[in-house]
């Protein structure tokens, strides 16, 4: 496992409640109007006192500046890639065109500018940016490669909320990080990625922040690579949520603890009335977190973490300081927020399994429906203007929170059990706890390409980039019809075409049943090419597509499994 130092710019982290946390939260600059100038470069930051970390930061030091967009408004992004080496940027959450959405396949090469368009479809909320460059997520992310985005409608502006930016409506990007003794970054490539010892939010080591007296908005944003907050208040009093990941709830709910994985989000309001001359913290209580999630309490027989170590500690994530409030101060909470119309099971077109697990059983590398992530692979295909059930099932030792491009979804249940409260409305990211399933739906309404990929991965970094993330691409059937040839094969049809094929092929297969489905390539002389899928797959018309460019011109065969009946088909590379 290979330890790169470098330097970023995060918060410190106090694990000692009665000790007043030294610097002013940093509240990032802000972006509006239509177009959005971003420039990604390395930098320094101050994150110690007279120390400088090297880090990478968008328009300035480290993170970058908050965006705020307007509902049904045309924007261009012109992203220009200093950092000296290839990235990619993602508008987390949001719904644009997968040429648009800044995934692996959207390279902006060193020195280049990548200029998407796209109209803001989404309701207001809090959405992220970040890199996702294809085995360099983590770092990328880790150096300080992030964002906060705030996207704005008329039905959130004709509510009594607060929304003075800076002011009542405060931006949190929570990460942690570790420092070696000359207070660079210690990055960790493998797996979960290492948790840091400091905590660091908007770039602010201990921070604090003066909070009117009356009602604050707060926007958590899980930044970190693999950390799991508990997210309390130090006095246990509630807090009110008022969003999640893709949208306001329905009603405030009422909490006094929000788990928050990485790449969730959760807009809370805190009642600060009565409370000037006061102080308060923001904190995680990750004693509470004892399912395995990275953060929480270690499992018996763990080694020890690294000094300082926070895992399974309660800590201060930020002070607040109370003062007085004044004329512009909002002083109650509206009982009612938004209308969620629910999407009814029995409007599903599709039942697709995901199963979170690994290419071969315990001790090989994770994967997703058996299968590591391969940019020339298609694993899922959608068909537009149909509804969707994904059923999540998790078959690792430890939690993954899924997170899945293009579209929002609702949870159905956990375990057959309802969702909580706060999880009732749209997300785009969900923790799956081992040995659990967890039903979503959605709908696949636009955006249909054949050609560029969705993506959908575990949101731990280092999972994503060790290969646990597929693709899907939503196709018009109206618009991509293809005739071709079917053969029926131990009771099962398969085809594959067009054959031959120049450069992507689909394999199209029907089953009677719901069947666990092995698909491999092999060439003329039976040596094995790769894998190209193994999962389950629902009764009825499937397909899968691999990108036949990548392989020489010859003679290939398809060998698929189907709960143990094998066929095989042939398929000429002609490039």
């Amino acid at each position: 496992m290979t330890l790169r130092f470098f330097i970023a710019s995060f918060t410190v982290f106090i694990l000692v409640s009665d000790v007043a946390a030294q610097n002013e939260l940093r509240i990032p600059a802000v972006l509006e109007g239509t177009q959005f100038d971003l420039t990604m470069a390395p930098s320094s930051h101050e994150f110690f006192a007279g120390s400088q970390t090297n880090t990478y930061g968008f328009n300035g030091s480290y993170l970058g500046p908050t965006l705020i967009l307007e509902k049904g408004e045309t924007v261009t992004m012109n992203v220009t890639n200093n950092i000296g080496e290839p990235t990619t940027v993602h508008w987390h959450g949001m719904h644009v065109a997968p040429e648009d959405d800044g995934g692996p396949h959207s390279v902006i090469e060193a020195g280049a500018t990548w200029s998407p368009q796209f109209e803001v479809l989404d309701n207001a909320t809090t959405f992220w940016y970040h890199p996702h460059l294809h085995e360099h997520t983590s770092e990328h992310v880790y150096r300080g490669l992030a964002g906060m985005i705030i996207v704005r409608d008329e039905v959130e502006a004709s509510l009594a909320l607060p929304r003075t930016y800076g002011v009542d409506d405060i931006p949190l990007v929570i990460q942690d990080r570790q420092f070696i003794p000359n207070r660079q970054f210690l990055f960790n490539e493998g797996g979960v990625g290492q948790q840091g010892t400091t905590i660091v939010v908007n770039g602010t080591v201990d921070p604090f922040l003066e909070a009117k007296a009356g009602i604050v908005r707060l926007r958590l944003l899980n930044g970190s690579n693999s950390r799991v907050y508990q997210v309390g208040m130090s006095d246990n009093s509630e807090m009110k949520q008022i969003g999640s990941d893709g949208g306001l709830l329905q009603n405030p709910v009422s909490l006094t603890r929000i788990r928050m994985a990485p790449g969730e989000r959760a807009e809370i309001l805190v009642d600060l009335n009565g409370r000037s001359g006061e102080s308060l913290s923001l904190m995680s209580y990750s004693s509470e977190l004892t399912r395995n999630e990275p953060g929480g309490v270690p499992a018996p027989g763990a080694p020890p973490g690294p000094p300082g170590n926070i895992d399974g500690t309660d800590f201060e994530l930020m002070e607040l300081r109370v003062v007085d409030a004044d004329a512009t101060s909002i002083l109650a909470i509206p009982d009612n927020l938004v209308t969620i119309e629910p999407i009814l099971e029995s409007e599903t077109d599709r039942v697709r399994p995901i199963i979170l697990n690994t290419i071969g059983g315990p001790g090989t590398p994770l994967a997703i429906n058996g299968v590591e992530m391969d940019l020339d692979i298609i694993n899922e295909i959608v068909q537009l203007g149909d509804t969707e059930i994904w059923e999540l099932q998790n078959r690792t030792g430890g939690p993954h929170p899924f997170h899945i491009h293009d579209i929002q979804f609702q949870i159905l249940d956990r375990g057959g059990q309802p969702p909580a409260a706060n999880e009732a409305g749209w997300k785009d990211v969900v923790l799956v706890y081992p040995n659990e399933t967890v039903r979503f739906i959605t709908r696949f309404l636009d955006f249909a390409d054949p050609v560029t990929p969705f993506m959908y991965h575990c949101h731990f970094l280092g999972h994503e980039d060790g290969g646990m993330m597929g693709q899907f691409i939503v196709i018009d059937p109206a618009a991509t019809a293809i005739e071709h040839p079917e053969s029926r094969h131990n009771g099962f049809l398969i085809s594959s075409y067009p054959n031959p094929t120049t450069s992507w092929s689909t394999i199209s297969y029907t089953i009677p049943t719901r069947s666990q489905v092995r698909i491999d390539l092999f060439d003329s002389v039976g040596r094995h090419i790769k894998k190209l899928f193994e999962g389950y797959r629902s009764a009825g018309e499937n397909e899968a597509v691999w990108k036949a460019g990548d392989v020489a011109t010859g003679i290939y065969f398809i060998r698929m499994i189907v709960d143990g009946e094998v066929t095989t088909r042939s398929v000429s590379v002609v490039r």
